[in-house]
């Protein structure tokens, strides 16, 4: 095969040219089911959010995943539901892209990694200019092996106990701790396909010396300015002592075949393959153009259980072909969302599936709430009780102030918005605090879908202060000033529309239509103008309401 074509340059440009292009991922669902909540609250809610707000401010952003087709859970959960899994990969990444529509997630490019040549053929081309360059190393190491399945396990084909955390833990990573095992020290190992304890055997695969480039790693660490606290102590203690030879090929029948004789019967880890298929993704034709061949920045979203693979693994596979250029700038975690207090569980059932909470929830209800309970730094807790009661409080005063005003322009000025020549210092000093606040908390510097949920409520009840304190007021007291306020109060309105859009996309725009405003309109930069705002819509209710409290 050839050597891979690299068409871009990921990173910020030497001579310090505003980044041109911007690629956001989150990381590949695995299709072995739907999406649930606690999917929908990390990495897919964050890189939407992000992705529109930079899109809102006028950059050119594309958002793209891809299903994890290959990934061994596929396997695993086709061999226990008795299914063939080429038919689950692809069912399942249609309820996928059908469930992210549903959450109102803007994925530009969702690809299919099964059967698709071009992901394959870029897949194998970075694992062979590894592999001919002596990048990879061939060793014998020792393998969990089921008898009575004929099966090596590893990852997802064997569970036990976490060797560092004690908790249960599937091979190679523990998503509890976020630590990497070997599979041959987990305690009380056995196969999940038929529950036996299995044995120890051997098997000669290839293997990635990540600890050859630890160097290269605490440089690139130190430099990380955007990284959550988190992850940067994590990698920095992955870097403080050696770090194990990564296995590269798996004896196995589910994944891309190892193209070498010698390795034959062995496929390439998923977790190699993920970044290559990134790579793949950003530069298909939906989506890439030879104008972004120097100035772009890939942003990374992800659940802090796979920062092993995309902060160390992925990065050092990058250094080794001397890429620095291929490099993520940035890398946003986020921790396990919490259901009734308990961790969801396909097996067990204890998961709300996307596909059915928002069959009775609008998408801009469960958004706000996902983000004013996101568990960026630590879990979080989910509950359908607490979702209800926080939804009804929200939409309630959101509505209440909104409808007052449609009101006060339908009764008082015959449903014509009111102009002013000057937006008063309140109302001002009110919109340009709250940009300042939103600026940060939706840009990569301060990213928190939790400070930005709780800033939009802090501006609502300022919203409704303005309109009690300093609006009604005024009606008996002094025309000229109600109506500048109520004029300003348009200015206060349209820019909520702006704020909120990132997080709540319909609300956001049916509040702007109501203002007499187009959707084309809604841009960062037109906080101040109201211009082309004319007659208030008859528009009372932005949010639906809930139907059903059933945990269907």
């Amino acid at each position: 095969m050839n050597s891979i074509n690299w068409k871009i340059k990921i990173g910020n440009n030497k001579e310090g040219k505003k980044m041109s292009k911007m690629f956001v991922t989150a990381t590949p669902p695995t299709p072995n089911g739907d999406l649930h909540i606690g999917h929908l609250a990390g990495p897919y809610l964050g890189a939407d959010v992000y992705s529109r707000f930079k899109k809102l401010q006028g950059n050119d952003v594309s958002y793209i995943t891809y299903g994890d087709d290959n990934q061994s859970y596929v396997s695993t959960t086709a061999n226990n539901k008795k299914i063939d899994p080429v038919a689950m990969v692809e069912n399942n990444n249609t309820t996928i892209m059908s469930t992210l529509r549903a959450a109102n997630i803007e994925v530009d490019l969702y690809k299919t990694p099964l059967g698709n040549n071009k992901h394959t053929n870029y897949v194998l081309t970075f694992f062979l200019e590894l592999y001919n360059s002596g990048k990879l190393k061939k060793k014998t190491k020792d393998i969990l092996y089921c008898e009575d399945c004929n099966l090596y396990l590893y990852e997802s084909f064997v569970k036990g106990l976490c060797p560092y955390c004690k908790n249960e833990s599937s091979g190679n990573l523990c998503e509890a701790c976020g630590q990497i095992n070997d599979p041959i020290e987990l305690e009380h190992p056995t196969c999940t396909i038929c529950g036996t304890t299995p044995k120890t055997t051997q098997y000669t695969g290839l293997f990635f010396p990540i600890n050859e480039y630890k160097d290269k790693l605490k440089k690139f660490y130190s430099s990380r300015t955007t990284w959550r606290a988190q992850l940067t102590e994590y990698c920095n203690y992955i870097v403080s002592k050696d770090i194990p030879d990564y296995p590269v090929t798996y004896p196995s029948s589910w994944g891309i075949p190892v193209p070498i004789e010698e390795f034959k019967g062995q496929v390439i880890n998923v977790w190699f393959e993920m970044y290559p298929g990134i790579l793949e993704s950003i530069e298909s034709d939906n989506i890439y153009s030879d104008n972004y061949t120097t100035n772009s920045t890939l942003i990374q979203f992800l659940g802090f259980d796979n920062s092993f693979f995309n902060s160390v693994l992925h990065i050092a596979s990058a250094f080794a072909i001397d890429r620095d250029e291929l490099l993520p700038e940035h890398i946003i975690t986020n921790y396990f969302y919490l259901l009734d207090e308990k961790k969801f569980s396909t097996s067990k059932g204890h998961a709300l599936w996307g596909s059915k909470i928002l069959q009775n929830i609008p998408s801009d209800n469960l958004r706000f709430y996902l983000s004013l309970t996101n568990p960026e730094h630590m879990q979080t807790n989910f509950s359908l009780d607490n979702f209800f009661k926080a939804n009804k409080k929200m939409t309630n005063k959101w509505e209440e102030a909104i409808n007052r005003y449609v009101d006060i322009v339908n009764q008082d000025f015959k449903g014509t918005i009111p102009k002013t020549d000057s937006i008063h210092y309140q109302a001002t000093s009110l919109i340009q605090r709250t940009k300042n606040n939103l600026e940060r908390y939706y840009d990569l510097q301060q990213f928190s879908l939790r400070k930005a949920a709780h800033e939009l409520e802090d501006y609502m009840d300022s919203i409704k202060d303005y309109l009690d304190r300093i609006v009604i007021p005024l009606k008996d007291k002094d025309v000229h000033m109600y109506k500048r306020h109520v004029a300003n109060f348009s200015y206060i309105l349209s820019s909520l529309a702006i704020f909120s859009f990132p997080i709540m996309p319909n609300f956001s725009r049916k509040l702007y239509r109501n203002l007499g405003a187009k959707d084309s309109d809604l841009k960062w930069e037109n906080l101040y103008n109201i211009d082309t705002f004319t007659e208030v819509g008859n528009e009372k209710q932005f949010f639906f309401s809930v139907i059903s409290r059933r945990k269907s």
